[in-house]
Protein backbone atom coordinates (compact mmCIF):
# COMPACT_ATOMS: atom_id res chain seq x y z
CA UNK A 1 0.00 0.00 0.00
CA UNK A 2 2.78 3.02 0.75
CA UNK A 3 4.64 1.83 -2.21
CA UNK A 4 1.91 2.07 -4.29
CA UNK A 5 1.04 5.71 -2.47
CA UNK A 6 4.85 6.55 -2.85
CA UNK A 7 4.46 5.47 -7.25
CA UNK A 8 1.82 7.82 -7.36
CA UNK A 9 2.95 10.79 -6.25
CA UNK A 10 6.52 10.17 -8.28
CA UNK A 11 4.21 9.87 -11.06
CA UNK A 12 2.19 12.70 -10.64
CA UNK A 13 5.11 14.54 -9.94
CA UNK A 14 6.45 13.70 -13.24
CA UNK A 15 3.75 13.89 -15.21
CA UNK A 16 3.53 17.65 -13.61
CA UNK A 17 7.52 18.37 -14.64
CA UNK A 18 6.90 16.86 -18.37
CA UNK A 19 3.89 19.26 -18.50
CA UNK A 20 4.83 22.60 -17.17
CA UNK A 21 8.36 22.42 -18.54
CA UNK A 22 7.67 23.36 -22.18
CA UNK A 23 4.89 25.89 -20.60
CA UNK A 24 8.22 27.66 -18.80
CA UNK A 25 10.17 27.68 -21.97
CA UNK A 26 8.08 29.04 -23.61
CA UNK A 27 7.38 32.21 -21.67
CA UNK A 28 11.24 32.20 -21.72
CA UNK A 29 11.13 32.80 -25.80
CA UNK A 30 10.34 36.66 -25.87
CA UNK A 31 9.10 37.96 -29.63
CA UNK A 32 9.15 40.97 -31.45
CA UNK A 33 6.26 42.42 -32.77
CA UNK A 34 5.65 42.55 -37.07
CA UNK A 35 2.66 45.27 -37.70
CA UNK A 36 0.90 46.18 -40.62
CA UNK A 37 0.22 50.45 -41.32
CA UNK A 38 -3.95 49.82 -41.71
CA UNK A 39 -4.34 53.25 -43.04
CA UNK A 40 -3.27 54.98 -46.07
CA UNK A 41 -0.23 57.71 -45.79
CA UNK A 42 0.37 57.35 -42.25
CA UNK A 43 2.98 59.77 -40.62
CA UNK A 44 6.35 58.53 -39.01
CA UNK A 45 7.83 60.98 -37.12
CA UNK A 46 10.54 61.14 -35.02
CA UNK A 47 9.21 61.38 -31.59
CA UNK A 48 5.64 61.18 -30.96
CA UNK A 49 5.30 65.38 -31.42
CA UNK A 50 8.27 65.67 -33.23
CA UNK A 51 8.34 66.22 -37.38
CA UNK A 52 7.47 64.13 -40.27
CA UNK A 53 10.19 61.64 -41.72
CA UNK A 54 8.04 59.85 -44.39
CA UNK A 55 4.48 58.78 -44.86
CA UNK A 56 3.92 54.88 -45.06
CA UNK A 57 1.32 53.42 -47.19
CA UNK A 58 -1.63 50.86 -46.29
CA UNK A 59 -0.38 47.32 -46.09
CA UNK A 60 3.08 48.26 -44.94
CA UNK A 61 4.97 45.68 -42.53
CA UNK A 62 7.05 47.25 -39.79
CA UNK A 63 9.08 46.52 -36.73
CA UNK A 64 7.60 47.16 -33.72
CA UNK A 65 11.20 48.13 -31.30
CA UNK A 66 9.85 47.77 -28.34
CA UNK A 67 9.21 51.54 -27.08
CA UNK A 68 5.95 53.85 -27.01
CA UNK A 69 5.72 57.57 -26.68
CA UNK A 70 1.98 57.67 -25.58
CA UNK A 71 0.10 56.43 -28.11
CA UNK A 72 3.57 56.26 -30.35
CA UNK A 73 4.63 53.19 -31.71
CA UNK A 74 8.48 53.14 -32.48
CA UNK A 75 8.81 50.97 -35.21
CA UNK A 76 10.71 50.11 -38.42
CA UNK A 77 10.64 49.99 -42.01
CA UNK A 78 11.85 48.25 -44.26
CA UNK A 79 14.29 50.70 -45.36
CA UNK A 80 15.82 50.33 -41.83
CA UNK A 81 14.13 54.08 -41.31
CA UNK A 82 13.01 54.46 -37.65
CA UNK A 83 9.97 56.86 -35.79
CA UNK A 84 7.07 56.95 -34.61
CA UNK A 85 3.71 55.92 -35.70
CA UNK A 86 0.03 56.34 -34.10
CA UNK A 87 -0.47 52.99 -32.88
CA UNK A 88 -4.10 53.52 -34.16
CA UNK A 89 -2.96 52.92 -37.66
CA UNK A 90 -1.23 49.84 -36.80
CA UNK A 91 -2.32 46.17 -36.49
CA UNK A 92 -0.62 42.91 -35.56
CA UNK A 93 0.60 40.98 -38.39
CA UNK A 94 2.95 38.33 -36.92
CA UNK A 95 6.24 37.80 -34.43
CA UNK A 96 9.19 36.38 -34.67
CA UNK A 97 11.61 35.56 -32.00
CA UNK A 98 13.67 38.72 -30.61
CA UNK A 99 16.99 36.94 -30.86
CA UNK A 100 16.65 36.24 -34.42
CA UNK A 101 16.64 40.00 -34.83
CA UNK A 102 19.80 41.53 -36.07
CA UNK A 103 20.56 45.04 -37.98
CA UNK A 104 23.94 45.93 -39.56
CA UNK A 105 26.66 48.18 -38.26
CA UNK A 106 27.66 49.50 -41.42
CA UNK A 107 26.95 48.63 -44.96
CA UNK A 108 27.88 45.06 -45.21
CA UNK A 109 28.39 42.77 -48.12
CA UNK A 110 25.32 40.07 -48.91
CA UNK A 111 26.83 36.60 -50.47
CA UNK A 112 25.22 33.80 -51.85
CA UNK A 113 27.10 31.65 -50.36
CA UNK A 114 29.28 31.44 -47.21
CA UNK A 115 32.55 30.44 -46.80
CA UNK A 116 35.39 29.06 -49.60
CA UNK A 117 32.96 29.75 -52.71
CA UNK A 118 31.81 33.62 -52.40
CA UNK A 119 29.59 35.26 -54.49
CA UNK A 120 28.10 38.34 -54.07
CA UNK A 121 24.63 39.21 -54.04
CA UNK A 122 24.23 42.88 -52.82
CA UNK A 123 24.99 45.54 -50.24
CA UNK A 124 22.76 46.13 -47.68
CA UNK A 125 23.05 49.79 -45.61
CA UNK A 126 24.20 50.32 -42.47
CA UNK A 127 21.01 50.51 -40.02
CA UNK A 128 18.67 47.77 -42.25
CA UNK A 129 16.78 45.21 -39.96
CA UNK A 130 16.96 41.43 -40.62
CA UNK A 131 16.51 38.04 -39.46
CA UNK A 132 19.10 35.35 -38.74
CA UNK A 133 18.28 31.84 -39.72
CA UNK A 134 21.07 30.24 -38.69
CA UNK A 135 24.77 30.84 -37.85
CA UNK A 136 28.06 29.16 -38.72
CA UNK A 137 31.39 29.68 -37.70
CA UNK A 138 31.59 33.52 -38.31
CA UNK A 139 28.82 33.38 -40.79
CA UNK A 140 24.96 34.29 -40.60
CA UNK A 141 22.11 32.67 -42.98
CA UNK A 142 19.63 35.90 -43.00
CA UNK A 143 16.79 37.59 -44.91
CA UNK A 144 16.01 41.28 -44.47
CA UNK A 145 13.17 43.00 -44.27
CA UNK A 146 13.20 43.73 -48.10
CA UNK A 147 13.47 40.13 -48.79
CA UNK A 148 17.10 39.78 -49.62
CA UNK A 149 18.54 36.60 -48.40
CA UNK A 150 21.61 35.16 -48.17
CA UNK A 151 25.33 34.99 -46.18
CA UNK A 152 26.79 37.97 -44.10
CA UNK A 153 29.82 38.23 -41.68
CA UNK A 154 28.59 38.26 -37.86
CA UNK A 155 31.21 40.86 -37.33
CA UNK A 156 28.91 43.22 -39.71
CA UNK A 157 25.68 42.63 -37.39
CA UNK A 158 24.34 43.14 -34.30
CA UNK A 159 21.67 42.05 -32.07
CA UNK A 160 18.19 44.49 -31.76
CA UNK A 161 16.92 42.98 -28.43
Amino acid sequence: MKRNLWRSILCLALVLVLTLAPLSALAATKTAKILKVNVDKARMRESSSGEIITTLNKGTKVLYLNKKEGAYCKVCTTDGETGYVYQGFLSSYGAVRADQVYVTKSSITLYKKSGNSLRKSSTIKEGVYMLVYKTNGSWAQVKSMTGKSGYVRLSGIKKVF
